[in-house]
């Protein structure tokens, strides 16, 4: 039995529709907050249990008869310190994982995560890690940089204004060298190491094929899309003004936007070309991804 926790977010609706059909279909549960999230998920045919990591609801079910967690969850829509959160939260599964004989823990991260990171949703990734680490199971870590997919904040973000705003403000993000990659082949990667224990123990990178800009994307997309628009580099980081354009023009929260706005600062490429995940493919380029996902629509 599978276990995605953070079966509702943007990569967890992904690999829930990859694993619960065709040929590789396998035994799955979801783990969500909100019970109409749970009927969404069982009108796919998937069980779905009703809990909460940091109040330690549901765990004890949800983890019965599991041999490997898929961990996707954060915690940046919720009260309070977002570290603190993240912490809390993994601790509680880790400790509910044990006790329940789970074997092993795959864990989505971010190649910024780091303790040195200004961000605090990265750091609170980097502390998420070394939890997971240290939690006694057999783990896997595969880290991403921005993903280009449909339900991303970051993404959605940049997506509506350039739909939305004649004139697109690019502050100083914009010369952030990053490696983006396609929600596919993120997806890939997580249902290959679910399939593939021989990973365990190692931390691997999902990156793109191509190396540019948080300014150069924003660009391309304009050009995908189709979209004549004036773009306006600014001076400054722009979290506030941006996290206000997200709540009024785009309609995402403005907390948790604010906090991934903040991670825009960090440079998020693969480091080491051995850490890259071995993908029996070359994964997908800017321009590739970002078309994908106007085929999508």
């Amino acid at each position: 039995m599978i276990l995605l926790a953070g079966a509702t977010g943007f990569v967890g609706r992904a690999l829930l529709e990859e694993l619960r059909g065709g040929p590789s279909a396998r035994p799955l549960r979801a783990l969500v907050r909100r019970e109409f999230d749970a009927v969404r998920v069982r009108e796919q045919g998937v069980e779905a249990i009703t809990g909460d990591l940091i109040e330690r609801r549901g765990l004890d079910l949800a983890m019965r008869g599991v041999t490997t967690l898929v961990y996707l969850v954060h915690t940046l829509d919720r009260e309070g310190d977002v570290i603190a959160n993240d912490l809390e939260a993994v601790q509680n599964a880790m400790i509910a994982a044990r006790a329940a004989g789970v074997r092993r823990v795959i864990l989505l991260s971010s190649v910024g995560a780091s303790e040195q990171s200004a961000s605090r949703h990265l750091l609170a990734q980097w502390a998420v890690e070394l939890a997971v680490r240290q939690s006694g199971l057999r783990w896997l870590i595969v880290r991403t940089p921005f993903i280009i997919g449909t339900g991303s904040t970051p993404f959605e973000l940049m997506r509506r204004l350039v739909n939305r705003s004649p004139v697109v403000p690019l502050f100083r993000w914009r010369n952030t060298e990053i490696e983006p990659v396609a929600l596919a082949d993120v997806v890939e990667a997580l249902r290959m190491a679910i399939d593939e224990p021989e990973y365990d123990g190692r931390v691997f990178d999902v990156c793109g094929a191509d190396r540019t800009t948080y300014g150069r994307v924003v660009r391309e997309w304009a050009r995908v899309a189709r979209k004549r628009r004036i773009f306006l580099p600014l001076p400054g980081w722009g979290e506030s003004i941006s996290s206000q354009l997200a709540w009024s023009l785009a309609r995402l929260p403005r907390r948790e936007t604010r906090l991934l706005l903040e991670t825009l600062r960090e440079r998020q490429v693969c480091p080491d070309p051995s850490r890259r995940f071995p993908l029996p493919h070359r994964p997908l380029g800017v321009r590739a991804a970002l078309a994908a996902v106007i085929g999508g629509a």
